[in-house]
C-alpha cells in the first residue's frame, strides 16, 4: 500500500516554481552558525579534524553530524526550498529520519516544517544496492504571513548526518539578505551525550539545545557526542580554548561508571575554569524520569557531579551552577511519554530539558 495515494497530506515530492532562484549556503548572504564548511574535505564539520582523531575514532566520525548547525537569512520570498546532499547513512530505528537527516526550517523563530529524504531516497543511494552513496533530497515550504514583509529564516541543520551542499531556493527577484545578528552572538557551548547531540527528537531544532537557541535568541555550539563524551583531556583543553558566554558540561550519561566521572569530571571543569576564570559553567546530571535519582549506579554519578559542584564552590567559584535533571521527564506514571526508549529523549523530553536551563541561561546572559 502507498499511503500517498491515500492521504496526499504524506506526499513529499514536488516540481519546482519556473520562477526559481538557488543559492549555494556557503555564499553571502547566508550566514552560518555552529558548523564549518571543509572545502577539503567537501562536509561541513562542528570541531577541527586534528582535535576530533586525537580526542577518539567515535568523536572523528561524529565531528561531521551537524547538530546545532544553522544557516540564517532574510528573504520576502513566498516560498522556500532547500536542496541537500548528505553522505548515505542507514536511517535509525529509533529516531525519525527527519531528526536523523532532514532540515527544519523557521520563519521568525516559529516553525514552518521540515524537508526531509523519502525511503526511496535513502535506499537509492545506498552504495550496497549499486546507489551514488549520497542522499539528494529537496522540498519546499510555506511560510504563513499576514503582509509581505521580509522575515529571519533560520534552517536547523540534521542532527544525525553529514551534510555535503545545501542550496536555497527563493523566488527570483525577492528580497535577500543577511539575518541580523543573534541578541546575545556569544554563544552557549554545550558538551555532552547523544542526547545533547539531540537523540532523538522528532525534527532539528526540537532537540534542547535548538529550543534553548531559539527561545533566548542566542547562538549555540552543540558539542554533543553521541556515546562518545567521556570528558577526555583533549576535548577539555578544546573547550577550553572556545570563549563562550556560558559553559553547559552535560556529560553524565557517557561516562562509564561513577569511577570514570571520579576521574574526569574535576578535571575537566578545572580544565576550563582555568582558561576562563569568569566565565559561568554550569554542571548537569542525566536526564530522566522521576525515582531513577535513587538507583544506586545513578546516585553515584549524581553525587561525583555534585562533589565536583560542592569543591568548587567551596573553593571560592561563585560563578558555577548545578542544575539536576534527574527526573525532569516527568513522574514515573507518566513520564514515558518524555522518552523513546527510556533514554533518549522525545521532543516533550527535550521540552522539559529546556525548561530546566531557561530560567538560568535567561539570568546569566542578561547579567
Amino acid at each position: 500500500m502507498d499511503i500517498q495515494k491515500i492521504d496526499q497530506n504524506f506526499e513529499m515530492s514536488f516540481t519546482p516554481p519556473a520562477d526559481v532562484a538557488f543559492f549555494s549556503a556557503l555564499e553571502a548572504p547566508f550566514c552560518t552558525y555552529g558548523v564549518r564548511f571543509c572545502h577539503q574535505e567537501g562536509l561541513f564539520r562542528r570541531i577541527p579534524r586534528e582535535v576530533a582523531e586525537a580526542t577518539s575514532v567515535g568523536v572523528s566520525r561524529l565531528s561531521y553530524h551537524t547538530s546545532g548547525g544553522r544557516i540564517r537569512f532574510v528573504t520576502d520570498s513566498p516560498y522556500i526550498i532547500v536542496r541537500v546532499e548528505e553522505p548515505f547513512e542507514m536511517p535509525f530505528s529509533h529516531m525519525t529520519v527527519a531528526g536523523k537527516c532532514g532540515i527544519s526550517l523557521y520563519a521568525n523563530r516559529k516553525f514552518v516544517g521540515t524537508i526531509m529524504p523519502t525511503y526511496e531516497q535513502i535506499v537509492s543511494a545506498d552504495p550496497s544496492r549499486g546507489g551514488s552513496g549520497t542522499i539528494v533530497f529537496d522540498g519546499i515550504k510555506y511560510p504563513y504571513r499576514t503582509d509581505s514583509a521580509p522575515y529571519t529564516v533560520e534552517l536547523f541543520l540534521p542532527l544525525y548526518s553529514a551534510v555535503k551542499s545545501v542550496h536555497v531556493g527563493v523566488r527570483k527577484g525577492t528580497w535577500l539578505q543577511a539575518a541580523p545578528p543573534y541578541q546575545h552572538q556569544k554563544p552557549v557551548l554545550f558538551y555532552g551525550s547523544s542526547i545533547t547531540q539531540g537523540g532523538c527528537a522528532s525534527k532539528p531544532g526540537d532537540d534542547y539545545v535548538g529550543r534553548i537557541c531559539r527561545a533566548l535568541d542566542v547562538d549555540v555550539i552543540n558539542l554533543g557526542f553521541s556515546g562518545n563524551a567521556k570528558g577526555e583531556p583533549q576535548m577539555a583543553e578544546y573547550i577550553a580554548a572556545q570563549d563562550p558566554a556560558v559553559f553547559v558540561l552535560d556529560y553524565d550519561h557517557n561516562a562509564p561508571s561513577a569511577e570514570h566521572l571520579q576521574k574526569t569530571h574535576y578535571a575537566l571543569y578545572k580544565t576550563v575554569r582555568d582558561a576562563h576564570p569568569e566565565t559561568p559553567i554550569i554542571l548537569m546530571t542525566m536526564p530522566t524520569i522521576e525515582g531513577y535519582e535513587a538507583r544506586p549506579t545513578n546516585a553515584a554519578r549524581r553525587a561525583e557531579i555534585l562533589k565536583t559542584f560542592e569543591v568548587a564552590r567551596a573553593g571560592g567559584d561563585q560563578n558555577l551552577y548545578f542544575v539536576d535533571c534527574y527526573g525532569c521527564f516527568g513522574e514515573a506514571e507518566r513520564g514515558e511519554c518524555g522518552t523513546v526508549d527510556d533514554c533518549h529523549p522525545n521532543s516533550l523530553g527535550f521540552l522539559r530539558m529546556s525548561e530546566k536551563l531557561i530560567p538560568l541561561l535567561t539570568k546569566l546572559l542578561n547579567e
